[in-house]
């Protein structure tokens, strides 16, 4: 595979097409790549394709689209990961390596005891957040772009777990089993989704509803982990555990 990836959310039906700004000046400032030279693209929803630079004019690079394939790097189960929002670089750190880990959907929740919470207004920072799943991407092989959501409270989320397989909170309470017993009576199931709850732990009412709900509680191991330390480390048991 080559190292020369780019983000384009082309079309089938392309025969050429400019790259934006951002993936234009990667080429020419990061990767070197030149007039002639062949790269790869992909557009966020499966397919890949190799492209031939044809023209770089201002600040962009034109290229002429070869055969286009469908070509999935994704696992057999969907895995949604719904994460208290850590403070500053730490969450950014969470969204590059779940992406890399083949996470579906990354939902950022607020729960009462969250230390930060988003404003109704913050497209600024998901935008932020969608372009290092691209770049994540781009660097792990994938060729379908991770799914960021709007934040939501954690009550809203829980009415959608029925639409899950497995619905997992992870915790340290003394009730919470072994993730691996759980998912050894999971063999076979077609989505996920992983609640990482704030440093301060989840309340007793929080874990009240989710109980209601018909989430299980599960232990990631006896350490108390970082928000963005329990997320990679439940995406990469449960990437492990249903490998293709």
């Amino acid at each position: 595979m080559s190292i020369n990836r780019f983000y384009a959310p082309f079309q089938s039906d392309l025969q050429d097409l400019w790259l934006d700004y951002s993936e234009t000046h990667h080429l020419l400032h990061v990767k070197r790549v030149s007039v002639g030279d062949i790269i790869v693209l992909f557009n966020g929803v499966g397919d890949e394709c190799d492209a031939k630079i044809v023209e770089i004019k201002r600040g962009r690079a034109r290229v002429e689209i070869g055969t286009i394939k469908a070509i999935s790097r994704e696992g057999n189960v969907g895995i949604d990961i719904a994460f208290a929002i850590p403070k500053g670089r730490h969450s950014q750190f969470l969204i590059q390596k779940c992406t890399e880990l083949g996470v579906q959907r990354l939902i950022p929740i607020h729960f009462e005891r969250s230390v930060v919470r988003m404003k109704s207004d913050c497209s600024d920072k998901i935008d932020k957040w969608k372009r290092i799943v691209i770049e994540a991407s781009k660097q792990c092989g994938r060729n379908v772009i991770t799914e960021i959501t709007a934040a939501v409270d954690f009550e809203d989320i829980l009415k959608r777990v029925g639409d899950y397989d497995l619905s997992l909170v992870a915790t340290s309470q003394s009730e919470a089993d072994n993730l691996k017993n759980i998912l050894q009576e999971h063999q076979k199931v077609n989505s996920i989704i992983g609640f990482i709850g704030p440093e301060g732990g989840f309340t007793t009412r929080e874990l009240s509803i989710a109980l209601d709900a018909g989430c299980q509680f599960v232990s990631l191991g006896k350490q108390i982990l970082r928000v963005e330390t329990a997320a990679i480390a439940i995406s990469s048991i449960l990437s492990y555990h249903y490998l293709n």
